[in-house]
């Protein structure tokens, strides 16, 4: 599958690629972007929270939370929701 990018709010986090999307709860690998989104993601979980994030595919938009990063380039995903992007 091609590379899939994700997103803190407006901020990209990193890049999602493998055989398969994540869609369920679980441990995910992925490459990160250097930036104030991955930043801002490790501040946010290293305060606490539990941060959503999310991708959009195949005309829907998938956001979830991340609960843990296990280690570096690992993050632990779980309260996938999907919906329908809009067409403005």
């Amino acid at each position: 599958m091609p590379a899939l990018n994700f997103f803190y709010g407006s901020f990209e986090v990193g890049v999602f690629s493998g055989e398969s999307y994540p869609q369920e709860p679980g441990i995910y690998g992925y490459i990160p972007t250097e930036g104030d989104g991955h930043e801002e993601l490790q501040l946010a979980r290293r305060g606490g929270a539990e941060p959503r994030c999310h991708f959009d595919t195949n005309g829907q938009r998938v956001t979830f939370t991340v609960r843990a990063s296990p280690r570096y380039g690992r993050l632990e995903l779980s309260d996938f929701d999907s919906v329908p992007l809009r067409a403005d």
